[in-house]
């Protein structure tokens, strides 16, 4: 808990059976954000990876198909629990809040970094983006994925667009998290030393049609997430 209410990662421990049953066929997730992000990653073969906010570890899985050496952190023990249940011993998995500093990890220790839908359960980037290039080899990449900042729209009258405002996403457990305006993305990712190397607005695949045609027109034609990969110079 803190003064603001229950964090992420209390939410996570009570939806990881929920949410590892259900990912796969979450259309949001297979079909929207998973194409759109994988697509991003580069060639990994070989490679050592931190999967940071690993989940149930359907990235680190997938990372670890394609040949890459994956380290996997969660806030969430149930969570990890989960993710051990799915790749076993073929990844090393921890605990560590991404709020916080990676203290396991040496300088220069990965290659790259992926995090899929996570940051935005962290309120202020600069911290986790100033680890991630403490942590990364110089020309290495960060993948990451959010909610997209306009999705939120329209915003109500009292909000403030330019501010990171706490909200709730009502599942069947209240999960808190944080909006945020596109300066709050993109400047602690250039402050920390990284620079933009693509950028995608994931649009719904014909999968995602099958899956929920009531919802394909809209998704089509409005952003959901973001998705961005960036390199330390």
């Amino acid at each position: 808990m803190t003064d603001e209410g229950p964090v992420a990662e209390d939410a996570y421990d009570e939806l990881a059976d929920e949410y590892a049953e259900t990912v796969e066929e979450n259309p949001y997730n297979a079909h929207l954000d998973f194409p759109a992000t994988t697509d991003l990653v580069p060639d990994v073969e070989g490679k050592r990876v931190l999967d940071a906010g690993c989940g149930s570890g359907r990235y680190a899985e997938w990372l670890l198909d394609r040949g890459a050496d994956v380290v996997g952190v969660d806030a969430s023990e149930a969570m990890l629990d989960h993710a051990a249940d799915r790749v076993g011993d073929r990844a090393e998995l921890r605990r560590a809040d991404l709020a916080e500093p990676l203290g396991f990890a040496a300088d220069d220790a990965f290659d790259g970094v992926v995090s899929a839908l996570v940051l935005g359960y962290v309120q202020d980037w600069r911290d986790p983006f100033r680890e991630f290039a403490r942590v990364v080899r110089p020309g290495g990449f960060v993948v990451f994925s959010v909610t997209h900042p306009f999705d939120e729209f329209p915003l109500d009258e009292s909000d403030d667009y330019f501010a990171v405002e706490r909200r709730t996403k009502e599942w069947s457990v209240d999960v808190p998290y944080y909006r945020r305006p596109l300066t709050e993305v993109f400047d602690p990712v250039l402050d920390a030393g990284f620079r933009i190397e693509a950028v995608a607005e994931p649009r719904p695949t014909e999968a995602f049609r099958e899956q929920r045609p009531e919802r394909y027109e809209k998704e089509s034609k409005r952003p959901v997430f973001l998705a961005m990969r960036v390199r330390k110079a």
